[in-house]
């Protein structure tokens, strides 16, 4: 990991800005945990996170260890954090009011199904917040970040800058601290308060379903299906998984209602069978494994699974499985596609999705468009829009349009990161992707898409060309002097340069300039520097074409040389 990170350092610091975009990616998650954990706000961590990454890129060359990058990180994170609990005071905002317009759209069940998957999701925060706080500082993170976050001992050690054995001792008292709130924590954090770790003489001698697995073949599926526990669940039963041995084949499935993945295992079955157990602790027993040995695995009568290596062995519960949602399979007729095109026009995508969860929820996903010649794929949040082309797909006779949840997507980009092919299937009110070894079932979105051909622009009264690295290191510098709650710029195009400045401030005093490569007329704009940030980012093109309707009109950004793919953005303000 360290050499990683020198080297994509090193890259940064001679002006690859894709390296940043690999750094950013490689820790975003880590860093918007920490200051979840500790500002206690989802949104304002984003901000925090988005502060922090900015002030990375100013400071990265006065970093003078980059093996040292994950501490110097983390205490960016740590100080920017301290300084908004300084500045701000905790408050607690009212549950808004159900909307009755939801109701009445939906099935009384559906409603009363959601209400209580809402419910229960905000009891579990609530009660994972309450056990977090009971613990002090150092231990309530590195339990954040080894439980909830996933990382290794290792990776905890080298973003904290304290060695293996104080995490361990810190995971220790953490978890010593919390057995007096054992019968909480299996439904609040599911983590293994104590693992119960005996002989073999203390074997049971009735067994059901018999498996052996080598060590790695069972960490990986079980780690990919804690990733879908992860993305903010909304039911109990992400953290659950069914094993299934049925003839020679091992299958994991995990599902939190929304997402389900489907994986198959390399594994010898002895007995065949199906079981239920918690995913966090299967997937801690296993991760402690000795990579050498085999591991077994064994349903006793007595309704546990004993997980045995020589003489050692540990006993966990086996769950009931007679509720397990049953997921559907990718039929004969399912439509493949090149995984990486798949990928890509994800990728270009869904960072213009929306993540608000109370308002305009059918924006929550990424709006698949099917036409005969090619497949749109759309993503917006009411202020910027991303949209790429990719082959057509002939999933449906009437050719509906459908919105995949963005959860779904993150979980596609991951699960199928390194597949050659996908194929994909539509069943009633779900989307199948799948490859030679798992299956992803996503719900798809209830809710119609708006026209979103309608706001883009047909006939642009300007275009100007320019080479994206400049405008995207010049908007990135010229930020960093605007108001960090709304880094505002403002965008001077004439037909010879591009003048970037803060919007609020004096142009002169702070200010960059770069050249164009061609412009048909000139314009004063402004625009979120964090927006347009983002949308430079996901072009893949040297140089890029902006087309202007008027200045307060959406501008359009398209990457030359590839088509079918654009962003657009809505302009700011800007004082006269």
């Amino acid at each position: 990991m360290r050499n990683d990170d020198t080297v994509l350092i090193q890259r940064i610091l001679a002006g690859d800005a894709t390296a940043f975009e690999h750094l950013v990616r490689k820790y975003q998650k880590q860093v918007h945990t920490l200051a979840w954990r500790k500002i206690g706000d989802f949104h304002i961590a984003e901000d925090i996170t988005q502060e922090t990454f900015l002030q990375v890129y100013q400071k990265l060359e006065t970093l003078k260890d980059p093996a040292r990058f994950p501490r110097w990180l983390y205490v960016i994170a740590d100080r920017l954090c301290i300084a908004w609990l300084r500045k701000n005071q905790r408050h607690t905002e009212p549950l808004q009011d159900t909307d009755l317009s939801t109701v009445e759209t939906e099935a009384y069940s559906q409603y009363i199904a959601t209400e209580h998957a809402r419910t229960f999701a905000e009891a579990r925060r609530d009660l994972v917040e309450a056990l977090l706080a009971k613990l002090k500082e150092n231990n309530r993170t590195t339990l954040t970040l080894h439980y909830l976050e996933g990382m290794t001992y290792a990776e905890i050690s080298n973003v904290l800058g304290v060695s293996e054995n104080t995490v361990k001792s810190r995971l220790r008292r953490a978890r010593q601290h919390l057995k007096q709130y054992k019968f909480m924590v299996p439904a609040a954090l599911d983590i293994t308060v104590e693992a119960e770790r005996c002989s073999r003489k203390h074997l049971n001698g009735d067994f059901g379903m018999k498996l052996t697995f080598q060590k790695d073949d069972l960490l990986y599926p079980l780690q990919m299906l804690q990733g879908l526990a992860g993305e903010q669940d909304t039911s109990p039963m992400p953290s659950n998984v069914l094993i299934r041995a049925e003839g020679n084949t091992v299958e994991c499935i995990a599902t939190d209602m929304e997402v389900g993945i489907r994986m198959k295992v390399e594994g010898t079955v002895r007995e065949e069978g199906t079981i239920t157990v918690s995913a966090e602790k299967l997937g801690d027993i296993v991760e402690g494994w000795p990579t050498e040995k085999p591991i077994d695995l064994a349903t006793t009568t007595d309704g546990k699974v004993e997980i045995t290596c020589g003489s050692d062995l540990y006993k966990i519960v086996e769950l009931a499985d007679a509720e397990f949602p049953q997921l559907p399979s990718v039929d004969d007729g399912a439509l493949a596609i090149d995984g990486e095109t798949l990928r890509s026009v994800l990728h270009k995508t869904e960072f213009a999705a929306s993540t608000d969860k109370v308002r305009r929820t059918f924006l929550n996903g990424l709006y698949f468009n099917l036409f005969e010649d090619r497949t749109e794929v759309v993503a917006t949040n009411g202020v910027q829009l991303a949209l790429a082309h990719c082959e057509p797909f002939g999933l449906s006779e009437d050719n509906d349009g459908f919105i995949v949840p963005l959860k779904a997507v993150k979980g596609i980009e991951r699960t199928f990161a390194d597949s050659p092919e996908v194929r994909i299937s539509r069943v009633a009110n779900q989307i199948l992707f799948s490859d030679e070894r798992t299956t992803l079932t996503a719900q798809l979105v209830d809710g119609e898409y708006p026209k979103y051909e309608k706001i883009i622009p047909e006939s642009p009264k300007m275009r100007t060309v320019v080479q994206k690295e400049p405008i995207l290191r010049a908007t990135r510098q010229i930020s960093a002097f605007s108001d960090p709650k709304c880094p505002a710029i403002c965008l001077e195009i004439d037909e010879q340069q591009i003048r970037v400045s803060p919007r609020d401030s004096d142009p002169d005093e702070n200010h960059e300039t770069l050249a164009v490569e061609s412009s048909t007329g000139s314009i004063r704009i402004g625009f979120d520097a964090r927006i347009l940030i983002e949308a430079l980012m996901h072009i893949g093109t040297e140089s890029l074409v902006m087309e202007f309707t008027g200045e307060l009109k959406p501008v359009i950004f398209r990457p030359i040389g590839e088509d079918g793919h654009i962003c657009l953005i809505m302009p700011m303000l800007l004082k006269s």
